[in-house]
């Protein structure tokens, strides 16, 4: 069986500790499996850099980013891109492993991807992997295959499913459309192969979408049901269908449903695309 060809992309900004402990943890995922890790770092600091220092055996190339006159969600929207099309595009890989900075990965997170992979890589329906759970379960070597969007912290997307995006489009709207609430509509046309357990912790406490509140639910769930792989080989993952209360519209996959979705992608575009024209007759684009 042929390995997928797969590579890393790790958007940072600051927290060049959390950066750290990203790093260390695939670190040990990695230690079976190299795979390239590329770093989308915008506005470096010196400790970034020292960080970047310290693992460059580990990482292949480090792209700097800088912000300039960029609003904030503009810059969100173009790091993830780049982290796409650093691997997808310039690189040629047929799949995209993007991290944020602040999370920190299991240990069997490598070897559970590529047996997801192979798996599921000839179903035109696959649109990639989500690495996230609040589930607690003895299912810990499954996934489920969910009707859902992308996890922002932990995904991996293909070839595929980054054409069917239309990235070039969103790039030209300056942040007005988030980079999730852009590719969700189309994504849930078919399914995100899910991991049962969470095979991600996110330290991200502080950060742009976070709570305040260092123990909001999300990332004690998160965390609670990352505990399950702590000390856990590699297995033979298996699809396992379960629910998951991530979100009421985490759905388990049906096929026969896939029209429904289609007519909603198109209805959502559209919508957003009439939002739009009407900002820029009153001038706000």
């Amino acid at each position: 069986m042929t390995t997928p060809r797969v590579a890393i992309s790790i958007i940072t900004f600051e927290r060049s500790e959390l950066l750290q402990l990203c790093l260390l943890s695939l670190e040990k995922a990695l230690s079976n499996h190299p795979i390239p890790i590329y770093i989308i770092s915008q506005d470096p600091s010196k400790n970034d850099e020292l960080i970047f220092e310290r693992f460059q055996t580990l990482i292949s190339e480090v792209i700097r980013v800088h912000s300039g006159k960029k609003n904030v969600e503009d810059l969100i929207n173009q790091n993830r891109i780049k982290a796409w099309e650093k691997v997808l595009i310039e690189e040629d890989f047929d799949f995209c492993i993007c991290l944020e900075n602040d999370v920190e990965v299991s240990e069997d997170f490598i070897e559970f991807t590529i047996q997801v992979l192979s798996q599921n890589i000839n179903s035109k329906n696959f649109m990639g992997i989500n690495y996230g759970s609040f589930e607690i379960t003895s299912e810990v070597a499954s996934y489920t295959n969910l009707r859902y969007g992308i996890h922002g912290p932990a995904s991996l997307i293909s070839k595929e499913t980054h054409q069917k995006f239309g990235i070039e489009k969103l790039s030209k709207l300056k942040g007005k459309i988030a980079w999730d609430s852009w590719v969700e509509p189309i994504n849930k046309v078919g399914f995100m192969a899910t991991s049962n357990v969470a095979r991600y912790r996110d330290n991200g406490h502080n950060g742009t979408h976070a709570s305040i509140v260092e123990n909001y639910s999300y990332f004690c769930k998160l965390a609670e049901s990352f505990k399950q792989t702590y000390g856990i080989s590699a297995q033979n993952y298996k699809l396992k269908n379960i629910s998951h209360s991530w979100r009421t519209d985490c759905q388990i996959y049906k096929s026969e449903d896939n029209w429904k979705y289609r007519m909603r992608w198109l209805l959502i575009r559209s919508y957003q695309y009439a939002i739009l024209y009407s900002r820029i007759l009153m001038g706000q684009f």
